[in-house]
């Protein structure tokens, strides 16, 4: 039986998100790999360690969760392990009294300097195979759907200010 769409669009969507996820599973085969060689425990601890390293300010539990799409929870029980192991520790926030802030201590620093370099050589392996052009043209496409399911309304608005006839039907 051959699938329905409602347009050749929609199925163009539907192929990539299927794509996406094959590709997600992939990525977090490699990722789990990658760092269990280099001493991280799972893919969540070397996710985790780099949002720390790279915020601009020390996160907490829930910045970070909220920036990767992740429950609350999932993150405070990979936190928790990451500090008992001596890679990141809670500070005080002086933002919020409960709320503790994650910086990463210098075993933590060097546990992600050494993942980022065999990160950065399986990356460079992946571009260079695909190609610099390519790589970006996928980010900014991705990019966009990210940002409509984030804002459908803004894109909406975008798109019925294009189309001034769409605005009229509206009405």
């Amino acid at each position: 039986m051959q699938k329905k769409f409602h347009t050749e669009a929609g199925g163009a969507v539907e192929v990539l998100v299927d794509e996406v996820l094959r590709l997600r599973g992939r990525i977090l085969s490699a990722s789990r790999e990658l760092n269990e060689t280099r001493g991280l425990q799972s893919h969540s601890e070397g996710l985790l360690l780099t949002a720390v390293v790279r915020a601009a300010e020390p996160p907490t539990v829930a910045k970070i969760a909220r920036s990767l799409g992740l429950t609350r929870q999932s993150v405070q029980r990979t936190a928790n392990e990451l500090a008992e192991r001596g890679l990141v520790s809670f500070e005080d926030n002086p933002h919020h009294k409960r709320a503790k802030q994650l910086v990463a201590t210098e075993a933590g620093l060097a546990a992600h300097a050494l993942n980022a370099d065999s990160r950065g050589q399986w990356t460079d392996r992946i571009g260079a195979a695909i190609g610099r052009d390519e790589v970006e043209h996928a980010v900014a496409v991705l990019r966009r759907i990210r940002q409509y399911l984030e804002h459908p309304e803004a894109v909406d608005a975008e798109f019925a200010d294009l189309h001034p006839r769409m605005n009229k039907a509206k009405k």
